[in-house]
């Protein structure tokens, strides 16, 4: 079987995306023509992709409060494509992992469900996380990623997505949704400026836009070598994705862990921390139990979960237990020192049909993807291939920084491969004062750009409010109570309707000019 079956036609892309995209057009074409915009019978509608950048929690709550809107202005269904970043996959991958999504009149239902899921004073059970990273770490493929997905993210989003991403297949050929695009870099090419850096997943195919060259999605991961399938592995679970799509803050985030596990760890076994018994009494009432038959109770704590330490296990399953999860700590501690993340079989290893023998990607066995957010926090490169053609982007920005750096980043990269895109550089300014952004291409390769900053002084107030969100709802602060949910949401909807004219207007237009082809 070829690594690259799926790219049988790379110029007008893989044949689930093209059926997709097809039965996408007639939603869209009813959403227009209930737009009171002129349909003709042989139309060819606009291509309209919204982009969610980065942005950890803030994001994912910002894009959905975007999505909900987009959907309650009747927008939504005029959009053929959507691709997100870092938290703006979170969400985007939770929606499409409901069945009702495609009825977009249920999605305030869908918000209020998702945000009852993560908000903060919800308890995580972490049993299941915990016994799901075991089993990652006891086998024979694990990385950073895992450690990372079902620790980081299950805090955030408080639930295990064990679905498929090949599963959305038949929501997207039917047409009821905007085609999905995830994205993460190699991270071996990250600031090298290369465009080998992209990595786009979708639900039929996933791989690198520039070599053209792609695997079924179902089939990513599994042992390939001169583009023959060799050996089958299971298809990752979402959660998995997730955590590889949102690994962005993992660096900062692994070395807070590392340091707060070692105070931990400290203190239990020395009994320093005031309340606690140690760890060697503890260990001794538990053994004493067993002897004596006496289940005495001890103390809890997260670390004896973590050691297996399980008061109703006999002492063989108890050494048992140890020795797994002394191999579980082995093995991160081994990932943990070569920095090991996205660990995935190469499934372009020694394919000299497809890309050159002296290249990286020839001759590695394994490739390395992390969060894209660390190469441009927002999946322009994406939606630009030629194949795609799209015509309209509406870019919702969820940065901490500088809510521009997108805009330029995207500018640079494209100056330098030649790819085509709008003027941006005028534009710029600090807070800023709108809530849309508009950069006019030239109606033919160079697609019209919509820029949506989340925190702007149209919507927000003045400069000290905009610091104060940004503070408020720093990348760092990873759970929200009600009340922070609501706010979020609320900004970024208003966002969407303060634009609503601008955007129905370059609708309209895209329309006018795709009633002249």
């Amino acid at each position: 079987m070829a690594a690259n079956e799926e790219n049988a036609d790379a110029v007008d892309g893989s044949e689930g995306e093209t059926k997709s995209v097809k039965a996408r057009k007639r939603k869209v074409k009813e959403t227009l023509s209930s737009l009171n915009m002129t349909v003709g019978e042989h139309f060819d509608p606009p291509v309209i992709a919204v982009l969610g950048s980065g942005g950890g929690l803030r994001a994912m709550i910002g894009f959905l409060g975007t999505i909900s809107k987009l959907a309650e202005l009747n927008l939504l269904g005029a959009v053929t494509y959507i691709a997100g970043i870092s938290g703006s996959t979170w969400c985007i991958s939770s929606l499409y992992s409901e069945s009702d999504w495609s009825d977009f009149s249920r999605m305030e239902g869908l918000e209020i469900e998702l945000c009852e899921q993560i908000k903060s004073e919800n308890e995580r059970d972490w049993t299941e996380p915990w016994k799901k990273m075991k089993e990652k770490f006891l086998g024979n493929s694990f990385s950073l990623t895992d450690f990372w997905a079902y620790t980081f993210v299950f805090s955030v989003i408080n639930v295990i997505n064990e679905g498929k991403l090949s599963s959305h297949q038949k929501m997207c050929e039917d047409g009821k949704v905007p085609y999905p695009i995830y994205s993460a870099v190699a991270q071996d090419k990250i600031h090298e400026h290369d465009s080998e850096v992209w990595f786009e997943f979708t639900p039929h195919r996933s791989g690198f836009p520039s070599n053209k060259c792609y695997v079924k999605t179902e089939h990513l991961g599994c042992l390939f070598k001169e583009g023959l399938l060799l050996e089958e592995q299971p298809e990752h679970d979402l959660i998995y994705l997730q955590g590889l799509w949102g690994s962005a803050p993992g660096a900062d985030w692994m070395m807070l862990f590392v340091r707060k596990t070692y105070k931990k760890l400290k203190e239990i076994i020395t009994g320093a921390k005031d309340g606690t018994v140690s760890f060697f009494s503890r260990t001794w009432t538990r053994i004493k139990s067993w002897y004596t038959g006496k289940k005495e109770e001890v103390p809890s704590d997260p670390i004896f979960l973590v050691l297996g330490a399980v008061q109703e296990k006999s002492w063989s399953e108890y050494l048992q237990d140890v020795y797994m999860n002394a191999k579980v700590i082995k093995n991160l501690t081994s990932c943990l020192a070569h920095w090991k993340w996205g660990t995935l079989n190469n499934f372009l290893y020694k394919c000299k049909d497809k890309i050159p023998e002296g290249s990286h990607l020839f001759g590695t066995k394994q490739i390395s993807l992390v969060d894209a957010g660390l190469e441009i926090n927002t999946p322009y490169p994406l939606v630009l291939p030629p194949y795609r053609k799209v015509d309209l982007i509406l870019s919702f920005d969820f940065s901490q920084g500088d809510p521009f750096e997108t805009l330029k980043k995207t500018a640079e990269y494209c100056e330098e491969h030649k790819i085509p895109f709008p003027n941006t550089e005028e534009s710029y300014e600090y807070p800023p004062t709108k809530s849309c952004y508009v950069f006019e291409g030239d109606g033919k390769e160079i697609p019209d750009v919509m820029h949506f900053p989340l925190f702007n002084t149209q919507t927000c107030g003045d400069a000290e409010k905009i610091k104060t969100l940004i503070k408020t709802y720093a990348t760092r602060v990873h759970s929200y109570d009600d009340s922070m949910m609501k706010k979020l949401l609320d900004i970024a909807k208003k966002n969407v309707e303060n634009s609503l004219d601008q955007m129905k207007y370059k609708i309209k237009q895209c329309v006018w000019r795709s009633n002249q082809e």
